[in-house]
């Protein structure tokens, strides 16, 4: 790979890297769009759309006039919370280590330089350019949002880490708080009150029946209790109430309306609320663009391109719930949301090489 190709992806990576775009700083938010948007800025002729909604900033770049590009690419500038000195980048064996490396700046980085060099074709291909920065709460307000103004295309590729992979499934995924109500009273006198704790080991035995942690190579449906609240501290008190936090992962031939229900027989009596949730990635993988791709990845890694499903979500979701295929391709790297995050520098040029070639 070229020493200018790597030399800018990881200025670029790290530049990104340095800002820190978690959800509850909308200033450091607003920075890393406004950081994209400069680098947009000295490319011309381009189309820039840039909106906001609910303190999420978005930024669309397309290189003709129009809201249906043939080929949308995808990347979120948002990171998950981290340490101060993991913003610091660090160079390290062809690696560059800190948070958002990986997931995703580092494929944010390869969309504004691929960007750059498609503009500067005589004949410019049909594709637009999406950064978001909601992704890790979920997408709602970013990819969603665009979604439902009207943005479409006829292929999404997400850039999410993959290792070179193609992610062509992943679950779908919902967040419940479920609170059981019980009736104070001295622990001495346990007749006096309801002890909430009893129906809810009873609920989360039947839980575990239903839904038993599989192994890491089995693709079943997950629901795992993540958060449990019970009683106010005091040892010589009946709790007067309980709450649970669940973490459901489905799988198709399930849903969120059918895990609700099975979670409300498990927890009769129970008020359940539904804090998040989210939809599946399906897209098949014989679809002949997505076959394309894996032709182009299979001569730049010299192997068959890797096909496989995830256990958590991205924002490529809301273009196969609109019934618009996406999967996803990005760089080799480790850590994801670790305090070990790394990604490969060599891997995001190939990315680079991979698109470029698959666009034609």
């Amino acid at each position: 790979m070229s020493e200018d190709l790597c030399g800018e992806l990881t200025r670029l990576t790290c530049d990104l890297m340095r800002i820190e775009s978690i959800a509850d700083r909308p200033e450091c938010l607003a920075e890393v769009i406004d950081y994209v948007a400069s680098y947009l800025a000295t490319i011309p002729h381009i189309f820039v759309e840039r909106s906001e909604c609910g303190g999420k900033p978005a930024i669309v770049a397309t290189l003709h006039e129009t809201r249906s590009p043939a080929l949308m690419i995808n990347g979120h500038t948002d990171v998950v919370v981290a340490q101060p000195a993991q913003f610091v980048p660090e160079l390290r064996d062809g690696r560059i280590y800190g948070r958002g490396s990986q997931d995703m700046k580092g494929s944010v980085a390869v969309m504004l330089r691929l960007l750059r060099d498609l503009a500067a074709r005589p004949e410019r291909p049909d594709v637009g350019f999406q950064f978001v920065a909601d992704e890790e709460i979920g997408g709602a307000l970013g990819t969603g949002r665009l979604l439902e103004e009207g943005w479409r295309c006829d292929i999404m590729l997400c850039l999410e880490p993959t290792d070179l992979g193609i992610l062509y499934e992943h679950k779908g995924a919902m967040w419940v708080d479920l609170h059981i109500p019980g009736a104070p009273a001295h622990g001495s006198r346990p007749w006096n009150g309801v002890n909430p704790v009893y129906p809810m080991t009873v609920g989360l035995a039947e839980i575990a029946r239903r839904f038993p942690v599989p192994g890491p190579d089995e693709w079943r449906t997950t629901v795992s209790p993540t958060v449990i609240q019970v009683g106010g501290g005091s040892s010589n008190q009946i709790p007067s109430s309980a709450t649970l936090t669940f973490d459901c992962r489905f799988v198709a031939g399930d849903s969120a309306e059918s895990i609700r229900t099975v979670l409300q027989d498990c927890f009769p009596g129970a008020e359940l609320q539904v804090n998040r949730s989210g939809v599946a990635l399906r897209t098949d993988p014989e679809h002949p663009a997505v076959q394309r791709l894996a032709g182009v990845v299979a001569a730049y890694t010299g192997a068959p391109a890797r096909f496989y499903r995830e256990h958590f979500s991205t924002d490529a979701r809301f273009y196969t719930q609109a019934g618009i295929p996406a999967v996803c391709l990005g760089p080799v790297g480790a850590g994801l949301h670790s305090d070990e995050e790394w990604v490969d520098v060599e891997s995001l040029a190939t990315l680079y090489q991979i698109i470029t070639d698959f666009i034609g």
